[in-house]
């Protein structure tokens, strides 16, 4: 999907208005077109892919930790609460742990200036300390293209130093306050400008915070800098903060760039820097060149990234918060089938790449029809493969969490099968249990032996 917005998306916006942002007006239509159509036809495997907004690397990467089929240490969550620290608690009763940069946000917004990273940090150093044994994996937060100068010192010095701006993205033709009103969002907030191009997007205030000598707000890192690769490399992603801090094994790397401009810009960006489709290919491809290194790095320093991970297959229907199924997200039964084939056999995707089951029925309850997503994580999962929750936005409330996540089912002793040619019913042994899943009614189980029928672990 990315290579079709890249080469037709970027012509047909050029052609219409040479000027439009396709991240902000055109790509939400296509967003919606793509995923309607996929949901029509069963194929969509997860509404973000599971990696969001992020780049998604050709490359397969797993972890080099060892696996596991312990299912509670087989979860997943992203939280985020504004209000204050994310429970610990709740924390230690999942596999991996991603912080989003807006947990603590009540916090760290009150600061002067804001220094986000540092209760990041020390929210992921909250749980680690809580789990000397290390089974929860925690995981924090960076974004690889928007640089937030809401993160604290790390960004602002380099922002704020005039021998930096090279590192940036700059507005065209900017001469500072007298530039101001000729861009979308504007070059200065209240008595504070910068030439260099930046949104407010995502943060709260509209940039009105003290975020150093800059206005507060989400600035463009530019790639094709070579100084800047070195230091985006070794001194942001992979630092004491992240992946080398004792007890961090994995990140989130947010955003992309693509020819059409940045993901979850906000505003004319492509207008306001004057960035020709040219300059907008050579600054993805050092994006993706950076990128690459990074994810190489990352596995060769024994963590992971949230965004090497594939989605689990899209068989379930959805269902609503009461427990009935919603008529529009109904999976044809040839849909299910095709899809489950294509996990169903020692090379299939399940086997070779790390997967998030993160598409439940009822995505901000996985409580709802746990069974049947439970069902499907069983029957297909390989050696790297998680369930729960991905981002649900920001929240004090608990996530829901089902009893399907703490049962010992085992492992499996063999791959998951179609019971008869063309029958569109799987099947698939665990040691504990025996998992199936009839494409033909769209509805599965989980069949535990007697001997272990009401195993469970202590939580």
């Amino acid at each position: 999907w990315s290579k079709i917005c890249d080469r037709h998306i970027s012509l047909v916006v050029e052609f219409l208005t040479n000027k439009i942002v396709c991240s902000m007006l055109i790509m939400p239509f296509l967003r919606f077109f793509f995923l309607t159509s996929q949901a029509l036809t069963g194929t969509l495997s997860s509404p973000d892919n599971p990696a969001g907004n992020g780049y998604k690397s050709p490359k397969l990467r797993l972890p080099k930790w060892p696996a596991t089929y312990e299912m509670r240490r087989s979860t997943i969550l992203m939280p985020c609460n504004y209000s204050g620290w994310h429970s610990v608690e709740e924390a230690l009763n999942y596999g991996l742990v991603s912080y989003d940069w807006a947990n603590a946000q009540s916090l760290w917004s009150q600061h002067s200036p804001i220094d986000d990273e540092r209760l990041l940090v020390t929210q992921a150093d909250m749980v680690i300390a809580a789990d000397p044994s290390g089974k929860t994996r925690v995981g924090v937060y960076r974004n690889t293209i928007k640089a937030f100068n809401w993160f604290g010192n790390v960004i602002q010095e380099k922002l704020d130093d005039p021998s930096f701006a090279g590192w940036f993205i700059q507005f065209k033709d900017c001469k500072g306050p007298a530039s101001n009103l000729s861009y979308n969002p504007p070059a200065c907030t209240q008595n504070k400008c910068s030439c260099a191009w930046h949104d407010h997007a995502g943060q709260l205030g509209g940039g009105t915070q003290d975020c150093g000598k800059s206005p507060c707000g989400g600035y463009v890192f530019d790639h094709r800098n070579a100084s800047f690769a070195d230091w985006f490399i070794n001194e942001f992603i992979i630092t004491n903060d992240t992946i080398l801090r004792k007890g961090i094994t994995e990140l989130y790397l947010d955003d992309r760039v693509e020819t059409w401009g940045i993901s979850e810009a906000e505003g004319h960006f492509v207008q306001d820097t004057g960035l020709d489709l040219e300059d907008r290919q050579a600054l993805k491809d050092a994006y993706e060149r950076n990128m690459e290194k990074v994810y190489d790095m990352i596995i060769e320093r024994g963590a992971f990234a949230w965004q090497m991970l594939e989605a689990g297959p899209f068989v379930v229907p959805a269902y609503f918060p009461n427990g009935t199924q919603d008529p529009k997200g109904h999976v044809k039964p040839e849909a299910c089938a095709q899809t489950l084939r294509r996990f169903c056999n020692v090379n299939s995707t399940a086997a070779r790449r790390p997967l998030a089951y993160t598409n439940n029925p009822n995505p901000d309850n996985a409580s709802v029809q746990a069974d049947q997503y439970a069902a499907v994580f069983l029957l297909t999962r390989g050696d790297y493969a998680w369930i729960g929750y991905d981002y649900r936005g920001c929240k004090a409330q608990p996530y829901p969490r089902p009893l399907e996540w703490d049962r010992d089912y085992g492992y499996p002793t063999s791959t998951c099968s179609e019971l008869n040619a063309g029958s569109m019913k799987f099947s698939r042994q665990w040691s504990q249990a025996m998992v199936e899943w009839d494409c033909n009614t769209g509805r599965g189980s989980i069949e535990m032996k007697p001997a272990v029928a009401t195993s469970l672990f202590a939580i």
